[in-house]
């Protein structure tokens, strides 16, 4: 029985790795979590056999998805698979437990217990919610409209429901065909219901995304500096001949710490000058630190906005990093740990978001990894008024530099993001990558414009606005609810297996 349960799991694994992959078979994530339920409803599964299904999700689902991070770094690669595979041994235990004390209420904790896992990816420091199973459907815009009700964790439930109903229909019990039917008439109902009622309003502001395509090795170079900002001159040189009055370079596109060095900011300022467009831009940043700090620096990852009349404007530090790639994990709780080296930035926290604006039009930036977090955007997109109201942004704008992944399909996984991220605020995105792909997504989560990878372009498309405030702007901590019932099922089948261990 052990082995069905192994096998079973791969093949769940596996149709969840090709649902994710760009080859347009997302419709394959309707069925990927039955073998696994099933594998979890096996009587005499043993903690080892828990672990080891565990093991075969976490390092299949790593390979197959996310093996594009070895190119940057193949211990971390391997730290992921060794994360998740106590993630899910957890996951796994609370499942198998949950249905072998009570049966009835089996597909319940399973889908509780999944939408929670998913949820408690937007926190803490390992935080990696690269796994949601929504984005299994990036090809299907019509399903995607539902995002501004509920979000990631709505469709996750959506799909968990439809595998649900297709195991019973496996089970000759047809009335769940008619369940079926109802949620996706609904689902596909509410998406035309908004392709038809929200209504856009197009914006005089001329906005433009610089994919430069400096590879890795000519960035960090001090030799290739002046022929890398000539490539950025040249870009920006046809922007303004366009008529652009915004253009959005990408992450890190300076790499000098430009605020504190006056020949990169002298560089950088005549192209403001000659130009005479506003730019936003990526670069490192620092700021002294106290003398019993480890370093003798903090240092961001940064990005400002910079105008031809030389106003300030608030630099925003990158809020969320990759763990372990641009910090190491719990320094703060034990300094010792950032001695070790494995190649990462130690990067620190930004605490605060930033806000901007550009003729009259109002935006928010992230940076890079900030695109998979869905609860940031929300600030950012429609950060709160002293009214206890929403000054919702006219658009948002992504900085990226995907260079270190080459042409996996690593480039793609992130992009798609942005249409989620669109959708879930009704509000446009501007997506520099510095080797691609770069995107342009309207509030409807339709992409405007993309350049493929490794083509030297700026993209430009209108700006279209949507004033309406997101349902999920108002719930978006409503997941927690998952992990509430989680809890309780996880406890009531914990209670039930002592009890009845001690009746015996």
């Amino acid at each position: 029985m052990k082995y069905k349960a192994l096998i079973l799991t791969f093949a769940s694994v596996l149709l969840l790795s090709i649902a994710r992959l760009p080859i347009h078979m997302g419709w394959v994530v309707f069925i990927a979590w039955i073998p696994v339920a099933h594998a979890l409803q096996t009587k005499d599964l043993k903690l080892k056999n828990i672990i080891l299904m565990a093991a075969i999700w976490a390092v299949t689902y790593t390979a197959i998805v996310l093996n594009w991070i070895a190119l940057v770094t193949l211990g971390g690669l391997f730290g992921i698979m060794l994360f998740y595979t106590v993630a899910f041994s957890i996951f796994f235990y609370f499942s198998h437990l949950i249905w072998r004390k009570m049966p009835k209420w089996g597909w319940l904790g399973f889908i509780c217990l999944m939408i929670s896992f998913e949820y408690l990816q937007q926190y803490g420091e390992t935080r990696f919610p690269w796994w949601n199973m929504a984005y299994c459907l990036a090809d299907y815009n019509l399903l995607l409209q539902v995002l501004d009700i509920g979000g990631m964790s709505l469709i996750a439930l959506f799909i968990l429901l439809v595998n649900y109903m297709v195991d019973k229909v496996l089970q000759r019990k047809y009335l769940a065909l008619g369940g079926i039917v109802i949620l996706f008439a609904l689902w596909v109902g509410y998406g035309l219901y908004s392709f038809y009622s929200i209504k856009l309003e197009a914006k005089p502001l001329s906005v433009q995304v610089m994919q430069p395509c400096i590879s890795q090795s000519e960035k960090w170079d001090e030799d290739q500096f002046d022929s890398m900002m000539a490539v950025f001159d040249t870009l920006s040189q046809q922007a303004a001949v366009e008529k652009t009055q915004l253009l959005v370079w990408p992450e890190a596109a300076i790499p000098k710490y430009l605020r504190h060095d006056p020949l990169a900011m002298y560089r950088f300022r005549s192209i403001i000058s000659d130009t005479g467009l506003d730019i936003f831009t990526g670069f490192p940043d620092f700021k002294r630190a106290p003398a019993d700090y480890f370093s003798d620096a903090y240092y961001y990852n940064a990005a400002s906005l910079f105008k031809p009349d030389g106003s300030p404007s608030a630099i925003y530090h990158k809020n969320i990093l990759v763990p372990v790639g641009e910090r190491m994990l719990w320094m703060d709780t034990f300094p010792f740990l950032a001695k070790l080296n494995f190649g990462q930035a130690n990067w620190e926290y930004g605490k605060e978001l930033a806000y901007y604006q550009s003729h009259g039009y109002r935006f928010s930036p992230s940076i890079c990894y900030e695109l998979a977090f869905d609860k940031i955007h929300h600030r950012m997109a429609l950060p709160k008024n002293a009214a206890g109201g929403f000054n919702k942004m006219d658009f948002l704008v992504n900085l990226t530099n995907d260079a270190w992944f080459g042409t996996s399909y690593g480039p793609w996984l992130h992009m798609v993001m942005s249409r989620f991220r669109a959708i879930e605020n009704r509000i446009q995105i501007y997506r520099s990558a510095n080797t691609g792909i770069s995107v342009i997504v309207d509030p409807m989560g339709r992409e405007l414009r993309q350049a493929p990878l490794f083509e030297v372009t700026n993209l430009s498309a209108p700006l279209y606005t949507c004033p309406q405030v997101p349902v999920l702007r108002y719930i978006y901590f409503y997941p927690a609810l998952f992990v509430v019932i989680s809890v309780v099922l996880a406890l009531i089948g914990a209670f039930k297996s002592i009890f009845i261990s001690k009746g015996r």
